[in-house]
C-alpha cells in the first residue's frame, strides 16, 4: 500500500517531464551549409523555414549543435536589417522633343538632336535658331536628368491627358553617343468609374547615366511634366544589407460564396508586403478590397483598396499590368478580396495571386561541434533570440555565410502529455467516505461489546 501511495505522488513529476520533453522537439529540422570557419554565421531565412513555423513570429525556430544544444541566436526583421533612410526627393527635369530622322540608334550616334545644343556642364538646353519638331509628331525624348545629388531610382512622366496607353523604351548615356538599354514599360492614364488610373513611373534601378532617351513603341503622348525620384544617400550610415526580395508565386485563389468573392492561403507566416495579382482576361479594370486573418476563428481585417488592370497594349503584343500591390508586412495565413462588381468583376477564368516579402537575417554563434541545424515546428515554444548587439559583442567583422540545406529526418513530433484532470469533490468524496467507514468501524465495536456482554449474562 506504501508503494502504492509514492507512485502516486510520482505522477505529476513524470507528466511534467513528459511535457518538457515534448516542448524540445521539432516538426522539421535543416541541415545548415557553412561557408569557412568563424565564430558567427549570418544566414538569410528561406520560405521552407516559413512554411514550417507554427508560429506567426517565428518564435519556435532554434539553432542546435551536433550535440543537439541549442546556440544562442539573434533574428532581425527585414526593417530593423535596413539603416533608416530619409525619403525620396522629387526634382523636375528637362526633356526635348526628338525629331524622327534622329530618333533611331544610328541617328543618335551625332550627338545631341536637332535643336538642342549641349552647355559647358553638360546641360542641354533649346538653341534659339533653330526651330525644335512638334512635341505631337515625334518618336523620342530626350532627358537631361542633371547631375544627381543622390541615387535616381525612377523617372516619373507626368501625361497631360486623361486617356494614354502605350508603351516607351528607355535608353541612357553619358556622352549622348553610346546609349545602353535600360528597360522597356507601359505607360497609362485612363479613367474608370470617376477614379483616375495611371501608371506613370519608370524603375531606373541603380542607373548613373545622365542623359535618357524616351522611344515611344506606340503614339507619342501629351508630356506635362519630368521628374526623376532621388534617395539621398547617407555616407555616414552603414550600408544595407538587406537580403533580396523572396516570392511565391501561384497560388489560386478560389471563388468564395458571394460575387466578386475569392480566397487564398499563403501556407506559411511570411511578412507579406507585396501582392501581385494575374487576372483571368485581358482589358480588365476593377477595384480590389484585401482582407487577412490568422485563422478561421479570427475576424477578418480590411488592409486596403485599390485599383487593378490588365489592358492590351496598342502594338497588339504587350499588356499592360498594373504594379504590386504594397501593403504593411502581413504575416496572416488566410487572405480574402472583394471585387467591386459595379464594372463587371473579372470575368471568368481563375485569379492567380503572388505574394513577396523581405526575409529575416538569423545570426547565431558556432558554440560546440558541427554540423549545426535550423530546427523549426513547435507551437508550444516561447522565442529564444537575442538581440544582435547583445549577441555580436563588438565582433561584427568575424561574421560568415551560411545557408539552410536539405531537410533532416527527424523522429515524429511526439503529443503533449495528457494534462491531470483535477477533481474538486474528491476531498469531499474522501470525508465522506472516511465518516463512513468510522460509522461502521463504530457500530461493529458496539455489536462485538454487546455481543460479549451477552455471553458473559448467559454464563
Amino acid at each position: 500500500m506504501k508503494r502504492f501511495c509514492a507512485f502516486l505522488g510520482l505522477l505529476p513529476l513524470l507528466a511534467a517531464t513528459t511535457a518538457a520533453w515534448s516542448a524540445e522537439q521539432f516538426a522539421n529540422q535543416f541541415a545548415l551549409d557553412l561557408d569557412g570557419q568563424a565564430a558567427y554565421y549570418a544566414v538569410v531565412l528561406p520560405r521552407e523555414v516559413y512554411a514550417a513555423s507554427l508560429r506567426n513570429d517565428l518564435a519556435d525556430l532554434r539553432i542546435l549543435n551536433g550535440a543537439g544544444e541549442p546556440v544562442p541566436y539573434s533574428l532581425e526583421t527585414p526593417h530593423a536589417v535596413q539603416p533608416p533612410q530619409q525619403p525620396p526627393v522629387l526634382r523636375s527635369v528637362k526633356w526635348f522633343p526628338v525629331p524622327p530622322s534622329e530618333s533611331g540608334d544610328q541617328g543618335a550616334q551625332l550627338g545631341a538632336p536637332l535643336g538642342v545644343t549641349i552647355a559647358a556642364d553638360g546641360s542641354l538646353r533649346a538653341a534659339v535658331t533653330t526651330v525644335p519638331p512638334q512635341r505631337a509628331v515625334r518618336d523620342a525624348d530626350l532627358v537631361d536628368i542633371g547631375p544627381p545629388s543622390g541615387r535616381v531610382g525612377a523617372l516619373l512622366v507626368h501625361l497631360g491627358k486623361d486617356n494614354y496607353q502605350g508603351r516607351v523604351s528607355l535608353d541612357a548615356s553619358d556622352d549622348l553617343r553610346s546609349w545602353e538599354r535600360v528597360t522597356d514599360t507601359p505607360l497609362l492614364k485612363i479613367t474608370y468609374g470617376g477614379d483616375m488610373l495611371s501608371q506613370e513611373r519608370i524603375e531606373l534601378g541603380s542607373l548613373r547615366a545622365r542623359y535618357l532617351r524616351l522611344r515611344w513603341l506606340d503614339s507619342a503622348p501629351d508630356v506635362a511634366s519630368m521628374e526623376v525620384e532621388e534617395q539621398t544617400v547617407n555616407t555616414s550610415a552603414p550600408r544595407s544589407s538587406a537580403p533580396p526580395r523572396q516570392w511565391r508565386e501561384g497560388i489560386s485563389a478560389q471563388a468564395g460564396r458571394t460575387a466578386g468573392e475569392y480566397l487564398f492561403e499563403t501556407d506559411g507566416a511570411y511578412p507579406v508586403d507585396l501582392l501581385r495579382f494575374s487576372l483571368p482576361q485581358s482589358n480588365t479594370v476593377a477595384r480590389l478590397t484585401i482582407f487577412s486573418r490568422n485563422d478561421a476563428q479570427a475576424p477578418w481585417h480590411a488592409l486596403t483598396s485599390s485599383l487593378v488592370y490588365r489592358l492590351q497594349g496598342k502594338s497588339g503584343e504587350q499588356e499592360s499590368q498594373s504594379p504590386p500591390l504594397e501593403i504593411a508586412a502581413n504575416t496572416a495565413r488566410e487572405w480574402r478580396i472583394a471585387v467591386d462588381m459595379r464594372g463587371g468583376g473579372l470575368g471568368s477564368g481563375p485569379l492567380t495571386v503572388a505574394v513577396g516579402w523581405r526575409p529575416a537575417l538569423l545570426t547565431f554563434v558556432a558554440r560546440g561541434t558541427p554540423p549545426f541545424a535550423l530546427a523549426v515546428g513547435n507551437a508550444s515554444l516561447g522565442s529564444n533570440a537575442v538581440s544582435r548587439s547583445e549577441l555580436m559583442i563588438g565582433a561584427a567583422s568575424n561574421i560568415a555565410t551560411a545557408r539552410v540545406g536539405a531537410a533532416l529526418s527527424v523522429p515524429p513530433l511526439e503529443p503533449p502529455a495528457a494534462p491531470i484532470k483535477t477533481d474538486t469533490d474528491a476531498k469531499r468524496r474522501y470525508i465522506l467516505w472516511g465518516a463512513l467507514l468510522l460509522a461502521v468501524g463504530v457500530l461493529g465495536a458496539m455489536a462485538w461489546r454487546l455481543s460479549r456482554t451477552a455471553s458473559s449474562g448467559n454464563a
